[in-house]
């Protein structure tokens, strides 16, 4: 694959430090304990795009501290942080608790955010994925809400991609709970791009407003891209990081180049939009039957013949199925799971030439 200006950099977590940027900062794990509040049965986490490889110069080291109950302001002024926050990443003023801490390591510039998070809300994180997983895998109506908050996926994905610096035999036993697959299922399911954007594309293509559609396009080739990552095993949700993602995934060097070709594409005349349009969807159509190999590969994930069967029953309850934009809508859903057996997008796009 040609050179792309995507870097990604070695990170090394030992007993004793943290190495991340190939070496060239190193953080003592002995550090990193002192500057937190750590009770007996607490755990410590280090974690973060830094440590995942794909962080940069000015990325943070995360670290997240499990516990029985948050400390107090005053329970951590001694270790004169540079920040000291609540929920909403508000500085505290009073003697609250203490959901978030910063501190700025030596000359490097480097932060180190830390998240206050208790065994109670990694039980109800676990219990939300569950009950999405259980809900969603018979039902294939869109998630147009994200089923965790910013916040909570963040305790999933930094429990996954982390390191235990305290207690790690028991951050182990609590990693076995997090289930991992379910998460990305849910994850993929959310990314999705929505019909109804798709719709917009075909009237931006018969009305000539292409700029427009082209921008539209270009999201929905985006959310489609994150929502394969997603089910390579990448829990990594933010959309920036979409292009270390997919440089990260193993294989499918056919897609990745396509990507990577589209995403920086630009288009201004109208035959150019109308063939970047051509070229995202046709791309995406790949991309969906990417998505149906990994789906069948897991036998956690429900089986195409259950989707199909979801659904026919959705459509089945509708009235006016027969009409046009309803038999677009039919098969654009149906490569989510079944792309093998749809018509192309572009020819979904062009229904009304």
């Amino acid at each position: 694959m040609e050179s792309k200006l995507i870097k990604l950099a070695r990170s090394k977590i030992t007993e004793s430090e943290v190495s991340v940027l190939d070496g060239a900062v190193v953080v003592p794990t002995d550090y990193l304990r002192q500057r937190v509040r750590l009770e007996e049965g607490s755990i410590l986490i280090v974690s973060g795009t830094l440590i995942e490889g794909i962080g940069t110069a000015h990325s943070d080291i995360d670290c997240i501290v499990l516990c029985d109950e948050r400390p107090k302001a005053n329970d951590v002024k001694a270790n004169d942080h540079a920040l000291v926050t609540d929920i909403n990443y508000h500085f505290l003023i009073r003697n609250e608790e203490v959901h978030n801490t910063t501190d700025f390591y030596g000359e490097s510039g480097l932060h180190i955010d830390t998240d206050y998070i208790t065994f109670g809300e990694v039980k109800e994180v676990i219990s939300k994925i569950e009950l999405a997983f259980e809900r969603i895998s018979f039902d294939q109506r869109f998630l147009y809400s994200p089923v965790l908050l910013e916040r909570e996926n963040n305790v999933i994905h930094r429990s996954l991609t982390g390191y235990a610096l305290a207690n790690e035999a028991q951050f182990i036993e609590l990693k076995k709970q997090i289930p991992r697959d379910k998460h990305i299922y849910v994850a993929h399911r959310e990314k999705l791009p929505v019909f109804y954007a798709f719709q917009d594309v075909q009237g931006c293509w018969q009305s000539g407003n292409l700029w427009m559609g082209c921008e539209i396009t270009r999201d929905m080739m985006l959310k489609t891209t994150m929502s394969f990552t997603y089910l390579t095993g990448i829990t990594n949700k933010h959309p920036k990081w979409v292009y270390s993602n997919v440089f990260r995934v193993e294989g499918h060097e056919d897609l990745k180049k396509a990507f990577f070709d589209l995403s920086r594409r630009g288009a201004v005349t109208e035959e150019e939009c109308r063939s970047y349009i051509e070229d995202a969807l046709e791309y995406m159509d790949k991309v969906f039957m990417a998505i149906e190999v990994l789906l069948a590969k897991n036998p956690i994930f429900p089986s195409s013949e259950t989707s199909l069967a979801a659904l026919n029953y959705e459509f089945n309850s509708r009235k006016h199925t027969d009409h046009k934009i309803s038999t677009c809508e039919y098969y654009f859903r149906k490569k989510f799971f079944a792309a093998e057996d749809t018509p192309s997008l572009v020819s979904l796009l062009k229904e009304w030439d």
